[in-house]
């Protein structure tokens, strides 16, 4: 079945509109090519690839960081707000990336709910 992608599209706008975001993604994690942004930062490409390399990045690395648990999620605190990057699909293997404001942003609920937009793949691929 093929992905309605006006409704990942939809709930990923969704999402960017909540308080903090500044733009939400759903990036192919091997190719990082973009299947919908949103928000403010929506344009910023190279932004958006750049999160899926940050992630294969540390997934090469996971088994040094066993001691931790099971790799779960990439964060990044920058001066200007706060990079979140975790798989939301399995196959294809997507990821959702979300920039907000530090404390603007409840990240384990945005979590939960960017994992959702990946259940709309996995219904449909």
């Amino acid at each position: 079945m093929k992905i309605d992608k006006a409704t990942l599209a939809d709930a990923v706008a969704q999402l960017a509109a909540r308080p903090g975001i500044r733009g939400c993604a759903v990036v192919d994690a091997a190719a990082g090519m973009i299947w919908t942004a949103h928000g403010e930062l929506a344009a910023s490409q190279s932004l958006w690839e750049a999160a899926a390399d940050h992630w294969r990045l540390h997934v090469r690395n996971e088994a040094h960081f066993s001691t931790l648990g099971k790799f779960g999620a990439v964060a990044t605190y920058h001066a200007d707000g706060v990079m979140a990057v975790f798989r939301c699909a399995a196959d294809p293997e997507l990821l959702f990336v979300a920039v907000g404001r530090h404390r603007a942003v409840d990240w384990p609920t945005l979590q939960r709910m960017g994992l959702r937009v990946g259940e709309l793949v996995a219904g449909h691929a």
